[in-house]
């Protein structure tokens, strides 16, 4: 068994005790804030510090993804991330304009939030995102712009670092007492 499947096994081990309970209602802004902010700090309570989700990114990249929980796959999917389904045995959403889409389906919203957290722990499409939080781990403290360029790879979109910069921005200025401009690693 490779580093990558152990730490996946050992992550669903970890995240399946989490989840069992973990769930959120969301009619509003705030309340998907909120609802995301639980998960991801739950399940950053059971990974170890330098495998954990930078807060306000991960809030960021499931607003913009999701368009704040309003789309038709955070509605019908519990996707927030826009993470795709490879596998058409699994349940997935076909997108409306593009046959050859299918995004992936979850029971409860906190498993999304738990599969982000995987893919980005494991996907070789993300070594370079674990190389930025890797220092940012050593130094103490997030650098917030090169972990967000590092994600360009999430999207084809050539702004989307740019668009996950500007909600990055907008949740300091909307919600600042939860989300601090310094951010310790």
């Amino acid at each position: 068994m490779n580093i990558i499947s152990g730490f996946c096994a050992t992550l669903l081990l970890i995240c399946q005790s989490v989840l069992n309970d973990l769930d959120f209602k969301y009619d509003n802004q705030d309340e998907f804030v909120t609802g995301i902010i639980q998960c991801t700090q739950s399940f950053n309570a059971v990974v170890p510090p330098q495998h954990r989700l930078v807060l306000v990114i991960s809030v960021a990249q499931a607003a913009l993804e999701s368009d704040w929980g309003k789309s038709r796959f955070a509605q019908l999917g519990n996707n927030f991330y826009g993470i795709i389904e490879t596998d058409l045995e699994k349940p997935h959403l076909t997108a409306l304009g593009n046959p050859d889409i299918h995004l992936k389906v979850y029971d409860k919203k906190c498993y999304s939030v738990a599969d982000y957290l995987a893919l980005l722990n494991t996907s070789s499409l993300f070594k370079e995102y674990r190389d930025e939080r890797a220092k940012a781990f050593v130094k103490g403290t997030v650098d917030l712009d090169p972990l967000i360029m590092s994600l360009h790879v999430f999207a084809v979109d050539p702004f989307y670092t740019y668009k996950i910069k500007d909600t990055v921005a907008y949740l300091h200025r909307t919600y600042p007492t939860i989300f601090h401009l310094t951010t310790p690693a």
